[in-house]
Formats: C-alpha cells, structure tokens, sequence
C-alpha cells in the first residue's frame, strides 16, 4: 500500500515537473537557436562610368557636290562630302591634345579652293563644336594673256544663289559684283583696255556673301597680262601658195585658189600669187611649184 502512494507522489512530482520545465527547456533551445543563425550578402561595387569620347565637329560651307579633305598637323584625317547645297557637316573621336586643322576642296570642276586652317585644343571627354567655315570660290582666268580690246572671263564656283565680289588688282584695287547660279557657277566678263584693266599684270580673286549674310573666305589668286602688242600676222612669213597660212600648200589653198580663178583683185589678196590683178593660170603655176600637198 505504502508503495502505491510513493509511486503516485513521484509520478506527481515528474507531472509537475513535466507541466512547467519542459515548455521553458523548449523555449530555451528555440531561443537558442535563432541566435545562432546569420544572414550574410556580397554587394557587387559599381563599374566605374565610361569615360565620354573626345570628339571635335565641323560644320559649314564649300562647294556643291564636292568631296573635302580635312588633315590634322599636315597628315590626311577624312574625307567628307559637301550636299547639294553646299553644306557639311562632320564629327571625327580624337585623343586630347591641341591640333591644326586643314579643310580644303576641289569643284566639280576639278578647281582647287583656297586651304582653311584652324588651331584647336581637345579636352579629354569634350566635345568641341566649329561653325561658320565658309570656303572661299574656286577661281580661275580663261586666259592668262589679253590683248587690249578682247575679252577675258574670271570664273568659279561657291554655294548656290549667292552674291560673289571679284577683286582686281593692279595700280589699285577695282571689285565688280555678280553672282553664283542654282549650281553655284559664277562668272564675271570683263574687256581689256576697259574696265580699268590697263596694259600689264593684273591679280584676281573673289569671296562669296550668302543670302543669311554670311561671308566666306577669299579665293586663291590668280594672275594674268594685258597686253597691247599687236598680234603678229600669221601669213607675214607664209610661202607663197600657202593660201591660208597653215603652214602648207595643198588641197585647202588651192581650192581657194579654184574660189577666186578668174577673178581681178580678189578679195582674198594672197589668191593673186603674183600680184598682177588677176587670178589665173600663172598663179597655179606657182602654187603648184611650192606644193606640200
């Protein structure tokens, strides 16, 4: 009996036990465990930001339809066309540093334009931006002799529709005004021994104004004479026979010896070989001893 009432006290006490340890021995060792558990993260660094590129831009005007070289310190660095209406508009990536620039063109022509050079700095990651070039007219003379009393014609090209002023120069400086067509052709006629242009050299060049009231750079220079000389008479030492003074006698001449047969005093002196008034036989005679054929 006794052994029955002490098992039931131990068993009491262990409920007892059980009831209010066993929930704090649980909470013990989830409390024990959270503690021991950690959250680690590796965050990635940004990439550095790219550097910006170092780019120097030209924009402007040249010729229509030509094709423009641009050199950096004297050394090729691109080819660009110009549009229609002679515009251009280019940007090249470059390394820091200071350059000289040289942009110059030919016309569809095959006219070479004056060279414009320009001196800039590049800042690392800058880009630098050169409006306003405006190319001076192509340029040249038909002539580079006139005898006083013909005509010599000054000509080129630059953009389109705009007012062009040639500039001559000799004892003192004379400007005409023209003006280029829809292709950017212009030329301006002018009479020697008129116009101020008096026996001996002369120098022209042009520049070319827009309609927006931009102005381009001069033209090239180019030199020509007038002269008052007398031309020399081709026919002074021509052979007799040779009819028009080509320098020989053959089937030209005598045809127009065969134009003026018969005929007194011709009209054409040197038809009359002999110079006896009339064109006949004896004067065939003679041709015909100094044919070349």
């Amino acid at each position: 009996m006794r052994s029955t009432k002490n098992a039931s006290i131990i068993f009491g006490v262990f409920f007892v036990l059980l009831v209010f340890f066993v929930p704090e021995i649980g909470r013990a060792a989830t409390v024990e465990s959270t503690l021991n558990v950690s959250v680690s993260a590796i965050v990635q660094a940004p990439p550095p930001p790219e550097e910006p590129d170092t780019i120097v831009r030209f924009t402007g005007l040249a010729y229509p339809g030509s094709e423009l070289t641009f050199e950096k310190n004297g050394t090729f660095l691109a080819t660009v066309p110009a549009d229609p209406a002679a515009r251009f508009d280019v940007a090249i990536e470059m390394d820091p540093g200071t350059y000289t620039f040289s942009i110059y063109g030919e016309d569809v022509d095959g006219r070479e334009g004056p060279v414009f050079n320009i001196s800039v700095t590049l800042t690392s990651g800058v880009t630098v931006t050169i409006t306003g070039i405006f190319l001076g007219p192509t340029i040249e003379a038909d002539k580079s002799s006139v005898q006083v009393g013909d005509t010599i014609t000054l000509l080129g090209i630059t953009i389109p529709d705009s007012d062009v002023d040639l500039f001559i120069s000799s004892e003192t400086v004379t400007s005409y005004d023209t003006g280029s067509d829809n292709d950017g052709l212009w030329s301006q006629s002018l009479i020697a021994g008129k116009d101020l242009l008096t026996p001996g050299n002369h120098e022209a060049r042009s520049k070319a104004t827009s309609n927006g009231g931009e102005v381009s750079e001069f033209s090239k220079t180019v030199a020509f004479t007038v002269t008052d000389e007398e031309k020399p008479d081709p026919c002074e030492f021509a052979t007799p026979g040779d009819l028009n003074c080509d320098g020989y006698v053959d089937l030209v001449d005598f045809s127009i010896l065969m134009f003026y047969w018969e005929q007194s005093n011709p009209a054409n002196e040197r038809a009359d070989i002999n110079s006896d008034g009339i064109v006949d036989i004896i004067d065939f005679s003679i041709m015909m001893f100094y044919w070349t054929g």
